[in-house]
């Protein structure tokens, strides 16, 4: 149920239902870790949690779970804490977290695309343009979409 509420976008409610959880006295398994129970958290926990901090606009908290690491972040966190950047409006911090994902993965078209988004949203036209002529300039190429669902 943690995993559901997570990933369709409702964070609160995943870290409501832990607690709860967590009251009622039901054990954490690995994948509901915490310190409190000498579970390593691994690279998924991680992602999970930056991703909650993220959907809810909590992006200095998710930031500081990045520097508390005990390794490197990939370019699906980064992506994560960029789409929260877009969905709340950030774009300070959003062009920061895109220079990370573009420093990892230069020819990640995401981070380029979602900056762009990310301006025309706040009706900054020419600076979303800039985005995405460096994407031709650099003939970075926009990923096509796909879907879980076969035809």
């Amino acid at each position: 149920m943690l995993m559901g509420y997570a990933t369709n976008g409702h964070g609160l409610e995943a870290l409501m239902l832990f607690h709860e959880m967590r009251n009622a006295g039901v054990r954490p398994t690995d994948i509901t870790f915490t310190e409190d129970y000498y579970i390593d958290p691994g690279i998924e926990h991680y992602s999970c949690m930056v991703n909650l901090f993220s959907c809810v606009g909590c992006l200095e908290e998710a930031l500081n779970l990045i520097g508390q690491m005990a390794f490197k972040a990939d370019v699906s966190l980064w992506s994560s804490v960029l789409r929260g950047c877009v969905d709340h409006g950030d774009k300070i911090l959003g062009k920061k977290v895109a220079e990370q994902i573009i420093e990892l993965d230069p020819l990640n078209s995401s981070a380029y695309v979602q900056l762009s988004s990310l301006f025309a949203t706040l009706g900054e036209w020419e600076t979303s343009a800039i985005f995405r002529r460096i994407m031709k300039e650099k003939l970075i190429q926009k990923n096509l979409g796909c879907s879980w669902v076969d035809n």
